[in-house]
């Protein structure tokens, strides 16, 4: 009894281990779905504060907003968006800013398009636990993700970052 349950513990730790995604693929596939989204035509604004309109997905709830920021909820995970009137999309001062602050992160990448200056930055804090942030120009918006919903919410937060007129 005791080395069929042994037998049955050690595949599932497995099975779990299977499911873990490389630091690489992760790098991968979250740099491929902010360019994706970078490039794509920004979503029609559905939210305005008196200085920018900007688009928010439907399972986001907008919780505060203040002169140049909007805090946004999705389920449990917060997103805090900032947007500086005087940086222009093609900026590159945020970008710049972090890349400075943080010696080594996990993933720092740029994209170049139609006049914009885009970048995803990404930081570990923990095991499976990440600092996120994706901005164009003197726009951005920071979350704390997990590896497995990191790609979702880059899409999603670059989706909101393209969206944004001043």
């Amino acid at each position: 009894m005791k080395i069929h349950m042994l037998i049955l513990s050690l595949c599932f730790i497995f099975t779990l281990a299977g499911c873990n995604i490389s630091d690489e693929d992760l790098t991968k596939a979250t740099i491929n779905q902010t360019k994706l989204a970078f490039e794509e035509q920004p979503k029609k604004p559905n939210k305005k504060t008196d200085l920018f309109s900007y688009y928010v997905p439907k399972e986001f709830e907008i919780k505060e907003t203040n002169k140049y920021n909007v805090l946004l909820e999705k389920g449990k995970q917060s997103y805090i968006l900032f947007v500086n009137l005087n940086e222009k999309t093609n900026s590159k001062v945020s970008y710049e800013a972090l890349s400075s602050q943080y010696k080594n992160p996990f993933i720092l990448k740029s994209f170049e398009s139609n006049g914009k200056f885009g970048y995803l930055f990404v930081d570990k804090i923990d095991k499976n636990k990440y600092e996120v942030t994706v901005g164009i120009g003197g726009t951005k918006l920071t979350t704390e993700s997990n590896a497995i919903n990191i790609e979702e919410d880059v899409q999603n937060m670059m989706y909101i970052v393209n969206s944004v007129m001043k």
